[in-house]
């Protein structure tokens, strides 16, 4: 997790193997200095799954609120440029450099995402540019993925990442 451009997607067979991998992950395997937020799509409400940027707009609060940081998604949310664009600008803008020390976000669950085929593409297409972009934004860099979903996605998942 230590590299730039780290992204690790995780196959698990169950639920109860999920709730303790993220546990492991969160207590074992964050660099020390690092800070680390977890995302469980399973607490989005319904409406968050409406639209992508319904998503986007849930992913950045959760990810505020567990920085403790104030919400200014407002500010961002605003104009007609498309929602992974105001994500990625809330993120490089404001979350990122409100932080000084890179962040691992630990997204599981993800079968949620999924079943919303327009959703996922949009969203896991978004993760993937996040990561081909980092190379020439420095605060891109600061953010490092962990994928973690179930074995029972029976079709290849949308995140080649």
């Amino acid at each position: 997790m230590k590299q730039p451009k780290t992204v690790i997607c995780v196959k698990t067979s169950s639920q109860m193997k999920t709730a303790s991998l993220i546990m492991k992950i969160m207590k074992e395997d964050i660099p020390q200095g690092y800070q680390a937020v977890s995302v469980d799509f399973q607490q989005a409400n319904k409406d968050a799954f409406t639209s992508s940027e319904r998503l986007l707009q849930w992913f950045c609060t959760e990810i505020t609120s567990k920085l403790k940081l104030t919400n200014t998604l407002a500010e961002f949310w605003q104009g007609v440029i498309p929602g992974n664009m105001k994500c990625t600008n809330y993120f490089r803008e404001y979350l990122l450099a409100e932080i000084q020390t890179p962040l691992v976000l630990v997204l599981y669950n993800v079968e949620f995402i999924l079943e919303h085929q327009a959703i996922a593409n949009n969203f896991f297409g978004l993760l993937r540019s996040w990561k081909h972009n980092r190379r020439n934004e420095d605060t891109l860099k600061k953010l490092r993925l962990v994928i973690v979903h179930s074995k029972d996605i029976r079709t290849d998942p949308p995140f080649n990442v």
